[in-house]
C-alpha cells in the first residue's frame, strides 16, 4: 500500500502530537477512504496524456492573440533527471509561443549541466552569484520574462501537454484583456511520474477558501504587469510565497478577471524532500501562510484573527465583532422573515435577520458571532453553518448539481471527518445554506423578496447546529 511509509508514519505521529489520538484514527480511516475511491485515476490520467490525436490537434488551432508565455523556474540543487524531465514537460508543450526562465541559485553545476544538454534556443538560464532562498531567486528568473502572461512552475514538477494551450484557450474565448489571472487542476505524482494521485479538483475563486488554504497553488499564470506591479515575491513569506503572492494579486483584481481551468494541467512531483509528501518537512511554510493571510486582511483594514486548524496549511479565520454590532442582529424563524412585507423589512431597526427554526440547535456559544463576522463583509448577503444530524453531517453548505438542483455538500459524511480537502471543516464560498439555520443581511433581500445575486453566500463550519 503507497500510503504505508515511514515519512507517513512521522505525519501520523506528528498529527497524533497536536491533536490527539480519537482525532487521529478518523483521520486515518477518512484518508483510506479516499485512496480507495481514487484508485482507477491514475490510469484515467494517463489515457489523457497520451491521446495524440488531441495533441495533433492543438498543434493545429491559430489563435487570434498568440500571447507568449514565461515559465519561471527558481532551481536549486536539483537532480539532473528531475529537472531535465521538467524541462522536457515544458519543450513538449503543444502551444509552442513560450520561454523558460530558470535561475540557478545551486553551488554544484549539475542544473547548468542538464539545462545545456537539452540544448533548447527556447531556455533562458542565469547562474545566481548566490542563493538568496525560493522568493528572491523566482523575482530573478522574472526579470528574464518578456512574455505576457507568467507561468510559474517549481524546478522538479511536470506540465501536461496541454497546460499552455488550455491556458491560452481561456485568453481566446474571453474579452481581450480581461482575464489577468488564470489557474488550474492539479495532482500529485510519485519520484518516477508513472503514478498519480491526490486529485485536486477546485472550485471557482473563492476568498474565503483562498484565506483558509491555498487552494489556487498550481497551475498559476498571471500577467506579467500584474506580477510587477504587486513587486514579485517576497522574502518574508518563504515557504509560502505563493501564497502570499497570489492574495496580492487578487487584491487588485475583480471575480471577473480571475478565471478556473478545470482540468488538470500540473503534476506536483511528490517525494520525501517535498511538502506533496511530507508537510511536516517544513513547518516554518504553514506559519508563513498564516502571516500572509494576516498581513492580507490588514491590507483590506479587515479586523479579524488567523490561527491554525488541525490540519496542516490550513487556518481558521475569525472575523472580529462588537458588542454593538450585535444589537444589529434579530433573531427569528423563517416563517416570521417570510411574513414580513418588503416595507415592515424596510422600516424594521436590525440589519441581520438570525433564522434559527425550532427543529435545530445551536451547539456552540459562540456561533452567531462567527456568522455575524463574515456577514458584516460588504460581499456577503447570507451565512450558514454546519448542521449535523445523527451522528452524520446533514449539511455543510449547498452545491448546485449537474441538473441544476441544490444539494447539500458532504451530507451523510462522519461528524469526525473533514471531507475531500477538509473542506467540511473549513469556510468557503457556496451555492446555498440551510435554510433552518442562517443569517441574511436585510440589504441582501430585494423588494420581490428574492435574494441579491450580486452578494455572495458563505458556510461558516464555525456555527454548528444540531437537527433535533
Amino acid at each position: 500500500m503507497r500510503r504505508i511509509t515511514g515519512e507517513n508514519y512521522k505525519r501520523l505521529l506528528s498529527y497524533i502530537k497536536r491533536n490527539g489520538v480519537k482525532a487521529s484514527v478518523f483521520k486515518v480511516i477518512e484518508r483510506l477512504s479516499r485512496d480507495d475511491s481514487e484508485k482507477t485515476y491514475s490510469q484515467d490520467v494517463f489515457d489523457l496524456i497520451c491521446d495524440k490525436e488531441e495533441e495533433e490537434f492543438e498543434r493545429s488551432v491559430n489563435f487570434t492573440n498568440r500571447y507568449k508565455f514565461s515559465i519561471i523556474v527558481p532551481a536549486y540543487e536539483t537532480g539532473a533527471r528531475r529537472i531535465k524531465e521538467m524541462i522536457f514537460s515544458v519543450l513538449s508543450q503543444t502551444y509552442d509561443n513560450f520561454e523558460l526562465c530558470i535561475a540557478d541559485a545551486s553551488n554544484t553545476d549539475e542544473v547548468e549541466n542538464a539545462v545545456k544538454s537539452m540544448n533548447s534556443d527556447k531556455i533562458k538560464y542565469v547562474r545566481l552569484k548566490e542563493n538568496k532562498g525560493i522568493s528572491e531567486n523566482t523575482n530573478e528568473a522574472l526579470k528574464l520574462a518578456t512574455g505576457e502572461y507568467v507561468v510559474f512552475l517549481d524546478h522538479d514538477d511536470i506540465l501536461t501537454k496541454n497546460a499552455l494551450f488550455e491556458v491560452m484557450n481561456v485568453f481566446e474565448t474571453a474579452p481581450v484583456n480581461q482575464i489577468k489571472l488564470v489557474y488550474s487542476d492539479e495532482d500529485k505524482c510519485n519520484d518516477e511520474c508513472d503514478t498519480f494521485f491526490d486529485h485536486h479538483i477546485k472550485p471557482d475563486f473563492d476568498i474565503d477558501l483562498l484565506r483558509s488554504n491555498n487552494y489556487i497553488c498550481h497551475m498559476l499564470t498571471v500577467s506579467r504587469e500584474l506580477a510587477l506591479s504587486v513587486g514579485g515575491f517576497d522574502k518574508d513569506y518563504d515557504g509560502a510565497q505563493d501564497h502570499d503572492f497570489i492574495l496580492r494579486c487578487v487584491e487588485k483584481l475583480n471575480r471577473n478577471e480571475i478565471k478556473h481551468i478545470g482540468k488538470v494541467l500540473y503534476h506536483w512531483r511528490s517525494h520525501t524532500s517535498s511538502t506533496a509528501t511530507n508537510p511536516d518537512s517544513k513547518l516554518y511554510a504553514y506559519e508563513a501562510g498564516k502571516r500572509a493571510v494576516k498581513a492580507h486582511l490588514e491590507r483590506l483594514h479587515i479586523d479579524a484573527e488567523v490561527s491554525d486548524t488541525m490540519h496542516l496549511g490550513f487556518y481558521r479565520v475569525k472575523y472580529k465583532v462588537s458588542a454593538h454590532d450585535l444589537t444589529d442582529v434579530k433573531i427569528m424563524s423563517l416563517d416570521e422573515l417570510k411574513a414580513l412585507s418588503i416595507d415592515e423589512l424596510k422600516e424594521s431597526d436590525f440589519k441581520y435577520a438570525m433564522i434559527i427554526n425550532d427543529n435545530v440547535r445551536l451547539t456552540n456559544a459562540d456561533g452567531i458571532e462567527e456568522m455575524l463576522g463574515i456577514l458584516k463583509r460588504d460581499e456577503v448577503g447570507c451565512v450558514g453553518g454546519l448542521v449535523i444530524n445523527k451522528g452524520k453531517i446533514e449539511s455543510a453548505g449547498y452545491s448546485v448539481n449537474e441538473e441544476g438542483e441544490l444539494t447539500p455538500d458532504f451530507s451523510g459524511l462522519n461528524k469526525n471527518f473533514s471531507g475531500y480537502l477538509h473542506r467540511a471543516k473549513l469556510t468557503r464560498e457556496v451555492a446555498g445554506v440551510c435554510t433552518d439555520c442562517m443569517m441574511v443581511k436585510k440589504s441582501a433581500i430585494n423588494a420581490d423578496k428574492t435574494f441579491n445575486k450580486d452578494m455572495i453566500v458563505v458556510y461558516c463550519p464555525y456555527s454548528i447546529f444540531k437537527r433535533v
